[in-house]
């Protein structure tokens, strides 16, 4: 299941970057944010993949998909939907690729301990430590997201 879920995220990974028209990639983001937490699910991490979900299919990509059905120019044809500098991202790609492979060469991984029993309670070890030892980063990291919701309103608010 996760070969099948990680084939499905490399996939769509690749038409997101691929395809022009923009709804349709839009549209495969969602598929590879779902695979990813499809795949956070498979490795016993429910809380990350639940959050995945919630977060970024149900907030990040909701909000693009908003932002292209309501912006007019968006499907005009005179934007230009061609990528001009397809040789300078393939070198650039080709040298992140060889980087990774030697990085990944030069470690030594251990596949003894693939399948580990996960701690029960973990949602509620992370809530605790939220509301206890980073209480104050939690509060300070709500108020940055107030002010930004306020902002954001300020500027949409046509006069």
């Amino acid at each position: 299941m996760f070969l099948i879920l990680a084939i499905i995220a490399l996939i769509s990974a690749m038409l997101v970057v691929s395809l022009k028209n923009i709804m349709h990639c839009a549209l495969f983001l969602g598929v590879f944010l779902l695979t990813v937490a499809g795949i956070f699910i498979l490795l016993s991490a429910d809380f990350l993949g639940i959050i995945q979900i919630l977060l970024y299919v149900g907030g990040i990509l909701i909000l693009i998909l908003f932002a292209i059905m309501l912006t007019a120019r968006i499907s005009s044809k005179l934007i230009k939907e061609a990528n001009e500098q397809k040789g300078i991202a393939f070198f650039v790609c080709t040298i992140l690729l060889a980087a990774i492979l030697l990085v990944l060469r030069s470690t030594t991984f251990s596949v003894k301990n693939v399948f580990f029993t996960p701690v029960d309670g973990t949602v509620a070890e992370i809530g605790k430590l939220l509301f206890t030892t980073y209480v104050l980063p939690f509060e300070v990291a709500s108020i940055v997201l107030l002010v930004a919701l306020i902002g954001s309103i300020a500027l949409g608010v046509r006069k």
